[in-house]
């Protein structure tokens, strides 16, 4: 029967295409890997790499190859994401410390803007020496409120600070902030409690580069008005701190943010750009032109213009991602093969899922894998059937080739990032397609050339010409976006779909792109399902934050807290997991709030004494009191919340259903222990 289905002509056909699902495997062995509750011992990755060791060297009838290969894949998946995670060994904070005098090392350091328009600094601190009995993490993220001197890389610091554990999850199914600290190597974050007091200065070489970057954005900030000079300091320096948060909403909501953040649309164009620009000035030099290899010279140059443009951009993970894509592409010239092929892009993702296996959770990677896939799919149906097209036609029949691919390639890239952009985002614009429309060409031909040549002119006294291509063409998109973000529609909130619904329709684009036999359209039917099911979402009735400052409930389109002074990045991530129209507070008194929901008495208590007691109740305590009320039909208290993280509960009548962080993300070397303040070192100490 198998053999049967290999010979089928679609199978057999398509049989050149199967390399492209190796990622695909490798994706799901990454995937298989972070499902997990629990740390998997080291020996199971020794034995997956045997597994697919043995499958390249031993297997050699094709079709059982093929399939052992797949297997392969999967553990290598699971195999390099267990490696990274044990090599990394992140050391994490699991509880709040006492003050202290803390010394580091200053890594890196960020401008970000508060809601008064001005900006503070967060640093990466390395190198850390406290007098404390806490075995502290090699690498914390701390933050400096108020007027402080301006701090640069490689300077040695002293100064008091608060360190508290990196925050989890605000609910059981959202974004994991634990995960993503532990694989940038950061184990706690805090605040500075006084100025930093500079005790020396370690060489390292991304103190001048911090230097000259922040060079041009200054530079850019006093030649540009605003706000078109902070949009101009985040598409070079990568530094979007300036940028005003109505402009920053404009963008979202008209489906241009991606413009805003460095990642593969903006080296692609660098790439494009230096390539051309490199091939053609070798053309009008014959010696050189007949000596070497335009086309080859052309692609070393571009690797090392998206490096220096890499570099520049302050090294950004998608940045990072992208410049590995154009590299895998320009490797694909000098070798003499397609530049741009779907082999090309499962090369690239490959090799990225391989260096950083947790890269796949995060959107960036979806989106811009997302985008590519469909673009190169799009590409490779319609070469042929408008190179006949094309041929023996004039110029305006270019032109409108030309201007339809405009319109193909953002309506493509448009959908295959939709479902991505819904599931991370919880919200999508209906006028993406006509924004991106206007505003790709735009920045492909006018805005980030005009960029590049300002970049490379002004320091030789040439810039003034391009810097103000660079300043119209940068009002222009700024227009765009506030115009496009006015329109009904622009900004439409959307429940988080169910995992089943996103995976059916990932499942069907890839079925879509990779093959491209008559069985290709069989991708229609997960992608019709995952369309259908996407809105057969359970929201969950009452949420409470783990932090023990917040919780309400879910009520036609609106969302109730129990507070709306605290916890308001909870609400925030609440209200858009909900899609909630709106944010009320709950009838509150005394530290108690009180209301019937959905028939049931429900009952948030910030109080520490006089602690209230219904029968049939609902009741959250954000106390460490052990009262007891039996009368209550659920009591949830500091203690549960301690233990297992924020929580979300659905009312049955058949009674309460809950989910916690902890449920779902199990013991992981990520995830906070919850340590008896009795154990903790220093005050087994005091115990001594």
């Amino acid at each position: 029967m198998i053999f049967r289905i290999y010979l089928s002509s679609p199978f057999f056909n398509d049989f050149q295409r199967w390399p492209l699902w190796l990622p695909v495997f490798l994706g799901l062995g990454i995937c298989l890997y972070f499902s997990l509750t629990f740390e998997p011992p080291l020996w199971i990755a020794s034995g997956g790499m045997f597994v697919f060791g043995v499958t390249l060297v031993f297997v050699r009838l094709q079709l059982l190859r093929l399939l052992c290969l797949s297997i392969g894949m999967i553990t290598l998946g699971f195999s390099v994401a267990l490696f990274r995670t044990y090599l990394l060994h992140t050391q994490m904070l699991h509880y709040p410390l006492p003050p202290l005098i803390l010394e580091g090392c200053v890594n890196q350091v960020e401008l970000k803007p508060t809601q008064q328009g001005t900006f503070y600094q967060r640093l990466i601190l390395t190198n850390l020496k406290a007098e404390t009995a806490e075995k502290l993490p090699k690498k914390i993220r701390l933050s400096l409120r108020g007027k402080r001197e301006r701090l640069w890389p490689g300077q040695i610091i002293r100064l008091k600070a608060k360190l508290n554990p990196i925050l989890e999850s605000s609910l059981p199914r959202g974004f994991d902030f634990r995960r993503q600290a532990y694989f940038n190597g950061i184990g706690a974050a805090g605040f500075a409690l006084s100025s930093p007091e500079l005790v020396g200065y370690e060489p390292n070489w991304r103190m001048h580069l911090e230097k000259r970057r922040e060079e041009i954005t200054t530079y850019f900030l006093t030649h540009l008005p605003t706000p078109s000079g902070a949009i101009a300091a985040a598409l070079v320096t990568g530094d979007k701190s300036a940028i005003p948060e109505d402009v920053r909403e404009h963008f979202i909501n008209s489906g241009l943010a991606h413009i805003l953040a460095i990642s593969g649309l903006h080296l692609t164009i660098i790439a494009g750009v230096v390539f051309m620009i490199i091939r053609r000035s070798i053309a009008l030099i014959p010696p050189l032109c007949l000596a070497y290899n335009s086309k080859k010279m052309a692609a070393m140059g571009t690797i090392f213009m998206t490096l220096f443009y890499l570099i520049l951009s302050g090294f950004g993970i998608p940045a990072q991602r992208a410049f590995i894509m154009i590299t895998v592409v320009m490797g694909a010239i000098l070798m003499d093969r397609t530049a741009l092929s779907m082999r090309t892009v499962a090369l690239a993702a490959s090799i990225i899922l391989i260096i950083m296996p947790e890269s796949l959770l995060g959107p960036s990677f979806q989106l811009s894998f997302a985008a590519v896939v469909s673009l190169v799919a799009g590409y490779e149906a319609w070469k042929n059937p408008m190179a006949h097209w094309i041929m023996g036609g004039g110029v305006f029949r270019k032109g409108l080739v030309y201007a339809g691919g405009l319109v193909f390639t953002s309506m493509l890239a448009t959908l295959a990032t939709l479902p991505f952009t819904i599931y991370f985002f919880h919200r999508f614009s209906l006028h993406a397609i006509e924004a991106n429309l206007v505003a790709i060409p735009l920045t492909s031909l006018i805005l980030m050339p005009s960029a590049l040549l300002t970049c490379l002119l002004t320091p030789i006294g040439l810039g003034e010409s391009p810097l103000w291509v660079f300043e119209k063409s940068l009002g222009l998109l700024i227009q765009i976006a506030t115009i496009v973000s006015s329109w009904p529609g622009a900004n439409v909130g959307m429940t988080h779909p169910p995992g089943l619904s996103f995976g059916l329709g990932i499942v069907g684009g890839l079925w879509l792109c990779l093959w491209q036999q008559s069985w290709r359209r069989w991708g229609f039917v997960p992608l019709a399902v995952g369309l259908l099911t996407a809105f057969s979402v359970n929201t969950p009735h009452l949420l409470i934050d783990g932090q023990g400052k917040l919780a309400g409930f879910y009520k036609e389109k609106t969302l109730y807290l129990s507070s709306t002074r605290k916890g308001k990045f909870t609400a925030k991530i609440w209200q858009q997991f909900l899609a909630a129209k709106d944010i009320k507070s709950m009838s509150c008194e005394k530290g108690v709030c009180k209301t019937l929901f959905r028939n049931i008495p429900l009952i948030i208590s910030y109080q520490k004494e006089n602690q209230p007691c219904v029968k049939g109740a609902v009741l959250i305590r954000f106390d460490p009191s052990q009262k007891v009320c039996p009368e209550a039909a659920l009591t949830l208290d500091w203690y549960d919340l301690w233990r297992e993280g924020s929580h979300v509960i659905w009312l049955d009548p058949q009674g309460f259903h809950l989910e916690t962080v902890r449920t779902l993300q199990g013991d992981r070397p990520w995830s906070r222990k919850s340590i008896p303040r009795k154990l903790r070192p220093m005050n087994r100490e005091k115990v001594q």
